[in-house]
């Protein structure tokens, strides 16, 4: 802009083209930072980048290694769309072209009757097997640029895993039979799939692998389904919980033409295995042995739980597609990288579209520091170590004048409380008679709270852990967190995924003790909503 230009004199609408797409890149960090930007440009650099924080109209992006392997783009689309939005740089180009044959180095092979590891380049081949897992995967060396792999599909996900952690993704084309066995899962006739979701099917069922990690309220099970009504072969569905069993379940028979007799439950009490068979990833990583051979469709249902030693077993299960499920397929214990050599390639994880495009409600987070209610709470804390400092934080009293203001304020909407403690939970029950849900609470007697809230006849619950992952609550407006898990990014982000839906206002308050470790916790959880845009204030 001219230097005697004068923003102020510009008409309204000309200053709005002045400010639009304001860019800054810093080359070094591969940081983009975008200021008022379009629609279209602000979709194009969430599809191939990481959104790190959002402020109002100004957006902090970086590109990761990752972002460029998950990417449906061809090199030529992402150099054409970065040179076009940051500028020229010729270095940063580099590193993409680089980084982009990254994944083209490796691959897994169908040879009839096995598998084989192949690299692009005998050097690359015989760097990786010196890597002491690898090479305990691989049987026979064919060639320069070949080895066979050993038997199972583990050896086949243990090499992924390995190579993907040395910087290297491999492309995995193991062909599994396409089934002929038809079960009829088409889409009820009254549902109708939106665009995105139509787009997600496809692209999951050409990439026949993946990883859909939409934010909560944007339909990522009706897009499960989507899949598997155009699959239309046997389906496992594995889940974290046996409470999500029934609502997956009647998810099925509200969204497709299947009946109640093709569905099958394997868990504790139900061991019966149909067209679709729901069940518990407990079940099925330790009874792998007992499920069919093959499935047209695996679904896995809360996706980061995958790297964790029990539930990895079910990677191993055999499928022609497999789906995983996450609104925030992130690990504390930076295993994210597992979930997506164990599973596939990531897509749909590009929030600030369903944002912009209005399919889903940026959720207000507020954190709400409280005093210490005496001296006499202060010390305890003090003396105490480890856990026990955590604990005496959350439950200190004088966080019921905070949640006593947020109830009053909110009585006539619908409610969630988190509570991570149990005596906590129960005390916040027996005092303000509301309904306590944890696992300690009989099956039945806890459905019957859920169905409740659903239909109106209960405006206010509060939930322990079993209330972070996967509770169809449709119609929470309000979310209050008296205690949480450490720092945990993925809880927070369950959590405010209770109230994240396509209309309406949503408001989550976390509470918290002002200068003890649960506030430094509480503002490491919301690292991942800020990333992702959701606004996060802060009040004392």
């Amino acid at each position: 802009m001219p230097e005697d230009e004068n923003l102020e004199d510009l008409p309204r609408d000309e200053l709005v083209d002045k400010i639009k797409n304001q860019v800054v890149f810093f080359e070094a960090q591969r940081e983009i930072i975008l200021s008022h930007p379009d629609s279209e440009t602000l979709n194009e650099i969430s599809s191939l980048s990481h959104m790190e924080t959002s402020s109002g109209e100004h957006y902090k992006f970086e590109v990761r290694e990752m972002d460029v392997w998950n990417s449906d783009r061809s090199l030529e689309e992402m150099k054409e769309i970065y040179t076009r939005v940051v500028g020229s740089y010729p270095r940063f180009v580099e590193w993409l072209e680089r980084t982009y044959k990254k994944q083209e180095m490796f691959s897994i092979e169908h040879r009839g009757r096995y598998h084989s590891l192949v690299a692009e380049e005998p050097e690359r081949m015989e760097w990786a097997r010196s890597l002491d897992k690898v090479r305990s995967n691989l049987s026979v060396d064919l060639s320069d640029t070949e080895s066979r792999i050993a038997m199972g599909s583990k050896a086949r996900a243990e090499i992924k895993q390995v190579l993907l952690k040395k910087g290297y993704p491999v492309e995995d084309n193991s062909k599994f039979r396409e089934t002929d066995e038809k079960i009829g899962a088409d889409m009820a006739d009254e549902i109708e799939l939106r665009d995105y979701q139509k787009e997600y099917v496809e692209k999951a069922h050409d990439k026949k692998a993946a990883v859909l990690a939409n934010p909560a309220g944007s339909g990522k099970t009706v897009t499960a389904i989507g899949l598997m009504a155009k699959v239309d072969s046997p389906t496992l569905i594995l889940v974290p919980q046996r409470n999500l069993v029934g609502q997956w379940k009647r998810e099925i028979l509200d969204k497709t033409t299947l009946t109640e007799d093709q569905i099958g439950e394997y868990h504790g009490d139900t061991k019966e295995m149909n067209d679709v068979t729901i069940a518990t990833y407990h079940m099925a990583g330790e009874k792998t042995n007992l499920f069919r051979d093959e499935w047209g469709l695996i679904i896995f249902d809360e996706v980061h739980h995958i790297p964790s030693k029990l539930f990895r077993k079910t990677a191993s299960l055999q499928s022609t597609r497999r789906i995983g499920l996450s609104a925030s397929p992130v690990r504390e214990d930076t295993k994210e990288r597992d979930i997506f050599a164990l599973i596939g390639q990531e897509i749909g994880s590009d929030w600030a579209r369903f944002f912009a495009e209005g399919h889903v409600v940026k959720p207000d987070v507020e954190i709400q520091l409280v005093e210490w209610a005496s001296d006499h709470y202060r010390h305890k804390y003090e003396e105490a170590s480890g856990i026990k400092k955590a604990i005496i934080a959350s439950k200190n009293p004088a966080k019921k004048q905070n949640f006593e203001q947020i109830i009053d304020k909110h009585e006539d909407e619908k409610t969630i409380i988190f509570c991570d403690w149990l005596d906590q939970g129960e005390d916040l029950s027996q005092e303000y008679d509301l309904p306590f849900i944890s696992g300690e609470t009989d099956f039945e007697e806890r459905e019957e709270y859920f169905e409740k809230f659903r239909n109106d006849e209960l405006k206010t619950i509060i939930v322990s852990r079993i209330g972070d992952e996967g509770l169809d609550l449709p119609d929470a407006e309000i979310g209050i967190v008296m205690s949480g898990q450490g720092g945990s990014r993925r809880q927070a982000t369950q959590r405010a995924g209770r109230v994240m839906r396509p209309f309406g206002d949503a408001q989550v308050y976390m509470v918290a003790t002002k200068g003890s470790n649960e506030e430094d916790f509480v503002k490491q959880q919301v690292e991942l909503l800020k990333e992702k845009g959701v606004p996060v204030t802060v009040s004392e």
